[in-house]
């Protein structure tokens, strides 16, 4: 059986979009489950589009996302593309360079043989010219598209020309589509489209056509918008003589509206994601399930990527749509978020802290994860969690501390109690702490819960807080005795 090879061949014109990492992933699935190779293309032929470091932030998006891939541009051929690349990423292979811009001669090469065999040919059509042949068939109520005026023309090669592709007459075609099952166009609508533009770029069916040739691409799975060009690509396969790969288009991924998914329905670029705080690992157990299913009856969600690497198969991709609920994607990282060694998770929390202004003490940190890790869906929820610990002066919900028959008096004299059994504890640790509070408030006549309601509002500010005697040890004997001792002053 030949190698599977499969490829991803995102447009450096902006941010790396969620459907994108589905395709990427179902291209890395397909590929090693077949023991064979999956490689990163760089499409930039559309110079009109490019975004200056859109390159750079592509290849970290895959990388932070957890998207490996076997050959690719190296870190000399994404400079050359991009000027602010700051290297690192680099993957390399026998079939460079992957970067379509550094590949013109070869699209130039073909353009030629093409024209040679007569099934395309050399256009110096004017824009003006194009654009009265437009408004003409527009009046006429014709479908608008070239008129093949160059067709018979032999225009020659030394003046400004474009290379079109000659579209056979009354020809249907036929894919048979790995996902689809078969497709027929009996006739093809395109009108002698453009392979070669005039400054030597190739249109993406060219480039895309040429490339996967040269680097024995076996299956292109790609979105579900591309099956309209799958009759041109056909096409140019066979007129090169070249075997074409197996065609699988993906099913959309949809809004909860049935509608496909756009920033309407909320986040849709990958560094939204990360930023919000999801996990890699979540967003791509997640991303499998849109458009797949692991089996017939399967109730098993949570998949390792060795795990979906195992099961993925061409077969159960679904032709129909695949929601993306946002709902679910939260809950599912909820799931990855506690299912995280603690000192795992405080290193994923770090940066978000860091982001909100508050300086951690990696201590503090420690001691309190274990206690918020269940509370959490999204990284960022542990701010409010946890803020208490890593600021110097905190505001008090006061209000929250006096009422219920709490008034500021017994309020000062619990503050001051407890600042005076905390400090005096030679052991500083959770069961101490909770023994002190709890026989202090046996000794005023207090019920346990009015005393840490109180205690808690003054150590940490917060009625709702992570469990309070974790909280107070998180937070240290002297800190927390200063934050009693204060809140009685201000009780006073």
């Amino acid at each position: 059986m030949p190698e599977i090879r499969t490829r991803f061949a995102p447009s450096p014109t902006g941010l790396l979009h969620i459907g994108g990492v589905r395709t990427a992933l179902f291209e890395i699935l397909f590929a090693h489950h077949h023991g064979g190779k999956a490689i990163l293309r760089i499409d930039d032929t559309d110079r009109t589009r490019l975004v200056p470091g859109a390159i750079q932030s592509l290849i970290e998006d895959l990388s932070w996302v957890g998207l490996h891939f076997d050959e690719g541009p190296s870190d000399e051929e994404i400079a050359r593309a991009d000027e602010g690349y700051q290297g690192g990423f680099g993957i390399g292979g026998a079939a460079a360079p992957y970067v379509q811009s550094q590949r013109l001669g070869r699209y130039k090469e073909t353009a030629e043989e093409l024209i040679r065999l007569g099934v395309a040919y050399r256009c110096d059509c004017t824009s003006e010219r194009l654009e009265k042949e437009r408004e003409e068939q527009t009046a006429r109520k014709e479908m608008v598209g070239y008129s093949g005026y160059c067709r018979e023309r032999n225009v020659a090669a030394d003046v400004p020309h474009v290379v079109r592709f000659k579209i056979p007459a009354d020809r249907a075609v036929v894919l048979a589509d790995a996902v689809k099952g078969e497709v027929r166009w009996d006739q093809i609508i395109l009108r002698d489209p453009v392979l070669l533009k005039s400054d030597n770029f190739p249109t993406y069916h060219l480039a895309t056509v040429v490339d996967d040739h040269d680097m024995r691409i076996s299956h292109v799975l790609r979105a579900d918008e591309w099956l309209s060009t799958a009759p041109l690509h056909l096409l140019l396969f066979e007129a090169l003589g070249w075997e074409a790969p197996v065609f699988a288009h993906l099913p959309p991924v949809l809004g909860t509206d049935g509608k496909k998914l756009s920033k309407r329905h909320g986040a849709t670029f990958l560094s939204s994601f990360r930023e919000a705080g999801y996990l890699p690992e979540a967003i791509l157990n997640f991303m499998a399930l849109i458009g797949w299913s692991p089996g017939e009856g399967e109730q098993q969600e949570i998949f390792s990527m060795e795990e979906l690497t195992r099961r993925f198969t061409l077969d159960r991709v679904n032709n129909a749509g695949g929601v993306f609920s946002y709902e679910k994607l939260k809950w599912m990282n909820g799931m990855y978020i506690r299912a995280l060694a603690a000192e795992d998770l405080e290193g994923r929390l770090r940066p978000f802290l860091a982001g909100a202004g508050l300086a951690v003490d990696g201590e503090k940190l420690r001691r309190i994860v274990p206690h918020i890790q269940q509370r959490l869906e999204l990284l960022p929820d542990a701010i409010p969690l946890v803020q208490f610990l890593f600021q110097a002066k905190i505001e008090r919900d006061m209000a929250s501390m006096l009422k219920k028959g709490m008034d500021a008096a017994k309020a000062k004299e619990i503050c001051l109690r407890a600042a005076e059994a905390m400090g005096a504890m030679e052991t500083f640790d959770t069961p101490s702490i909770e023994a002190a509070l709890r026989g202090m408030g046996e000794q005023l006549g207090l019920q346990a819960g009015a005393v840490f309601t109180v205690v808690r509002i003054a150590v940490t500010g917060q009625k709702v807080t992570p469990p309070l005697f974790e909280s107070v040890y998180a937070l240290g004997q002297k800190e927390a005795v200063e934050r009693l001792r204060e809140t009685a002053e201000l009780l006073g």
